[in-house]
């Protein structure tokens, strides 16, 4: 408990930062707003195109289990998706503050963990409480998500928070893998643009992996990005029995578990190899 609490004051400064720049929380949320408008308008046109119609189920979603599903996931990726690891590890990079991390008594990893959670905490009280108690209301209300029961509800409300502390935590861990390869590289931009891209993609956030072909989406289903994204929103759907919800999980756990290893190998060789650019 001494060695975590040397950690605290990281938890304590991320989320006050989220909360200093206030006006592009704002932003975001305008933006977040108007991208599901959008989509929603999207995939109407798309069911009101296909053979059965409005009424249509494709590759297991309906329509109204699409919209659903766009609502939740666009608010599951402003919560959990705040994380600046790869850019602060450039910065510290170009600048030559990495040395100084590296002489102190704590692990530069587990700064940007605590930094995560931090962040994470914020996002979630701040505009998850609400974001999600609007959008379940509205989405349970009018009938587009039905709830078995109470109880069932809850469940699996609660099985949706351990999944989201999980997706934090494995997207802080590839964002750790992608700024150490800022060791080997000065193409931040570029890097950054490529773990959106992949991430966007493979979690299910542009499109559920239920759409993917059937070879490649056996593979995904299996990778850590399914766990970001789409695994939470269909645990909070309803969609997943509670043996599904068991199995995605435990994927979620092993491969934050994997990728930390591989993170720290990596590390270790890419410390051997820093060229400092300023400071």
């Amino acid at each position: 408990m001494r060695r975590l609490r040397k950690y605290k004051p990281f938890v304590r400064a991320s989320a006050i930062d989220m909360m200093a720049y206030r006006f592009n929380i704002l932003t975001w949320a305008i933006v977040t707003v108007a991208e599901v408008a959008c989509l929603v308008f999207l995939w109407l046109a798309v069911y009101q195109s296909s053979e059965g119609g409005i009424n249509a189920s494709i590759n297991g979603f309906t329509y109204k289990e699409m919209i659903s599903y766009v609502v939740l996931t666009t608010i599951f990726g402003f919560v959990t998706f705040n994380d600046d690891t790869m850019w602060y590890i450039n910065r510290d990079i170009r600048q030559g503050t990495i040395g100084n991390f590296l002489i102190k008594p704590i692990s530069y990893r587990g700064k940007f963990i605590a930094s995560n959670i931090g962040a994470f905490s914020m996002m979630s009280l701040v505009f998850g409480i609400p974001l999600y108690a609007a959008g379940l209301g509205t989405l349970i209300g009018i009938g587009f998500l039905p709830v078995p029961s109470v109880w069932d509800f809850i469940a699996h409300f609660g099985l949706f928070l351990i999944a989201s502390v999980l997706a934090c935590l494995l997207n802080g861990a590839i964002s750790y893998l992608f700024g150490i390869l800022c060791f080997y590289t000065t193409a931040a931009w570029g890097l950054n643009s490529l773990k959106t891209t992949v991430i966007s993609f493979l979690s299910g956030t542009l499109l559920p992996i239920a759409f993917f072909p059937n070879v490649f989406r056996e593979i995904v289903s299996y990778m850590p990005f399914a766990g970001m994204s789409q695994n939470p929103i269909l645990i909070l759907m309803m969609k997943y029995s509670y043996l599904e919800c068991a199995k995605v999980l435990l994927i979620s756990f092993v491969w934050l578990v994997l990728l930390e290893l591989l993170g720290k190998l990596l590390f270790n060789h890419a410390i051997k190899l820093v060229t400092v650019q300023g400071g």
